[in-house]
C-alpha cells in the first residue's frame, strides 16, 4: 500500500480521536542514552548518515505525485546548516519536469541504494525528539515520521498543515493505530517547540513541549527515520518560497 493510501486509511479511522489519553501523565525519557542524533552542527548535512532518495517516495526515489503532498521534487539543494540548525527550504524553480517546486526530505534508511553510507532505524521501545520552529506560510506541509519501506510500521512523529497554525497531527498506521488531534492555544510559528514520541512497545505516547498530548497504539518492528518539508497540494503556497528550521532530531534508546 503506498502512503497516500496509508495516511488516507489513518486519518478515517482516528478522525474522532481529538483528545489525550486519559490516563496518568509521563515524562518524556530524555534521560535514556542516545542511539542516534544530529544537532546540525558545522557548515554542510552529513550525507553518510542522511539521503533525499527513499522509497516511500514512488518518483525515481525523489518525488510523489501520488500523494497529496507533493509539488515538490527532493534536492540536496533544499537543504541547509546555519548557526546550527538545519534549514528546510521548497522553492517554486521547477527542479524537474512535472514538478514546479523543490522540497526537502531527508531519510536514515531505505534510500533506493543511494545510502546512506552509516544506516540506521528506531525501534519498538525508543524514544524520538524534533525541535523545530516551523513554517508561517500556508501550503507546506513539514512532518517527522518512521518507514520500514513498506509502510508498516509508519508513525507520525508530527505532521503540520501551515493554513492552521494552531493544529498538530499525531499518528499510528499501525494496526489499530489512531490518530490525536492537537489545537494549541498559541500559533505554533510564534515559536520553537519541541515535539517527542514514544514508539510504544505498548502504547505510543506523544509529547508537546515536555508535556503529554497523545496516546495511541503500539508499536512493533523498527524503521528509518524520515524528515521533510513537502508542498501540499490541496491548499498550495501563495509564495514562492518557504522555509522551516530544525535544532534537533535525536532518538533515545533505554
Amino acid at each position: 500500500m503506498s502512503r497516500a493510501a496509508l495516511l488516507a486509511a489513518a486519518l478515517i479511522a482516528g478522525a474522532a480521536v481529538t483528545a489525550p489519553h486519559a490516563g496518568a501523565v509521563t515524562e518524556p525519557p530524555t534521560s535514556w542514552p542516545i542511539a542516534f542524533a544530529d544537532e546540525f552542527d558545522g557548515t554542510e548535512i552529513d550525507r553518510d548518515r542522511w539521503t533525499i532518495h527513499s522509497n516511500a517516495e514512488g518518483d525515481r526515489c525523489l518525488g510523489n505525485k501520488g500523494n497529496n503532498e507533493q509539488l515538490e521534487w527532493h534536492t540536496w539543494n533544499a537543504l541547509a546548516l546555519r548557526d546550527g540548525k538545519l534549514v528546510m527550504t521548497a522553492r517554486k524553480d521547477n527542479p524537474e519536469p512535472g514538478y514546479e517546486w523543490s522540497g526537502a526530505l531527508i531519510t536514515t534508511a531505505h534510500g533506493c541504494g543511494k545510502g546512506p553510507a552509516r544506516e540506521f532505524q528506531v525501534q519498538a521501545g525508543d524514544y524520538v525528539e524534533t525541535r523545530l520552529k516551523l513554517p508561517k506560510d500556508k501550503g507546506f506541509w513539514p512532518s517527522t515520521w518512521t518507514w520500514d519501506g513498506s509502510g508498516k510500521t509508519e508513525q507520525d512523529n508530527y505532521e503540520y498543515y501551515s493554513d492552521n497554525p494552531f493544529r498538530l497531527y499525531f499518528t499510528n498506521h499501525q494496526s489499530p493505530g489512531g490518530q490525536c488531534q492537537h489545537q494549541n492555544p498559541v500559533d505554533l510559528t510564534q515559536d520553537w517547540h519541541t515535539i517527542g514520541q514514544l514508539l510504544g512497545p505498548d502504547e505510543t505516547v506523544w509529547f508537546l513541549d515536555g508535556k503529554e498530548v497523545c496516546r495511541q497504539g503500539s508499536f512493533a518492528g523498527n524503521g528509518a527515520l524520515v524528515l521533510d518539508m513537502f508542498v501540499y497540494s490541496k491548499i498550495p503556497p501563495e509564495v514562492t518560497e518557504g522555509s522551516m528550521e530544525i535544532d534537533h532530531v535525536r532518538v533515545h534508546r533505554k
